[in-house]
């Protein structure tokens, strides 16, 4: 869609609704053969009567833009804003007689939805989860219900945000704006700080919730050496609580052990570690 392209036909009180029924619903009727095709078409309730307002085959293309929006799609949900504000726009300068042809708009939301999948569950799932959990989770084990309210506050305002800001940039600016963002390489940028905001969060939170101390003393004549306080407390803070997390990392990524073995190799370990008192 070219920068040309000004005359608008839907009331932005009908996109503000289909942007926020979009984030609300973007899970709902979650299914193998459509995905997310559902809540994506069903967000189109919003807008879809301010399309073809004037053509007498109103009724027919309003069913082919539902039937062409029912398709399969699946990405994360805030990022997928971007998309379903791209869709809206085409779909609307579609109505008003622009050239745009149906594989146009479909090709658009299967060539985004797995590159900005990929992006937003990094940035969501592995960066901003885990940040705002851990500091809320600590906040409620100090006996405060204030990390309860504070998740729930934190995380409403940061998908309506995402999306209501992602959504008005490509409805706006079309589809380009999201090729400019991956051609300009923002997002790659945006992953390479997520990695290392990644890595400063799971050392906080082996620090915090991962518990291992030795429990091995070396006793002579006149002392006893605890090789927990005088040595890894001393001088590797914390070290055994990283070696172990590590540790199940490599079992995971290297040798493919499934979750539920590595469990129960924990639990064994921990047992025998224990009553031999290796560990305390």
């Amino acid at each position: 869609m070219s920068e040309r392209t000004v005359k608008h036909v839907i009331p932005k009180s009908h996109l503000w609704k289909a942007s926020f029924l979009y984030e609300s619903h973007s899970l709902s009727c979650y299914n193998y053969e459509r995905m997310m095709g559902t809540a994506f078409a069903h967000a189109l309730r919003a807008i879809i009567y301010d399309l073809y307002k004037d053509d007498p085959d109103a009724e027919e293309k309003r069913h082919a833009v539902m039937k062409r929006n029912l398709e399969f799609y699946n990405t994360e949900p805030e990022f997928g804003g971007l998309i379903f504000g791209a869709a809206c726009a085409l779909e609307e300068q579609k109505s008003l007689g622009e050239d745009i042809p149906d594989e146009l708009i479909s090709s658009v939301k299967t060539s985004l939805m797995g590159p900005l999948a990929g992006i937003g569950d990094t940035i969501v799932q592995a960066v901003w989860n885990p940040i705002v959990l851990a500091i809320c989770i600590d906040i409620t084990l100090q006996g405060s219900l204030l990390g309860v309210f504070l998740h729930y506050l934190l995380t409403f305002t940061r998908v309506y945000a995402m999306q209501f800001g992602f959504f008005w940039l490509t409805y706006n600016k079309g589809s380009e704006a999201i090729f400019d963002l991956l051609q300009n390489g923002v997002f790659d940028k945006i992953l390479d700080g997520a990695k290392v905001m990644g890595c400063f969060v799971m050392g906080g939170l082996i620090a915090n919730f991962v518990k291992l101390n030795c429990g091995i003393n070396i006793v002579t004549q006149n002392a006893t050496f605890s090789i927990q306080e005088k040595l890894f407390d001393a001088v590797f803070p914390k070290i055994l609580p990283l070696c172990a997390t590590m540790l199940v990392y490599w079992l995971i990524d290297k040798k493919k052990m499934k979750t539920t073995t590595i469990l129960l190799l924990i639990v064994a370990v921990s047992v025998v570690g224990g009553l031999l008192g290796i560990f305390k």
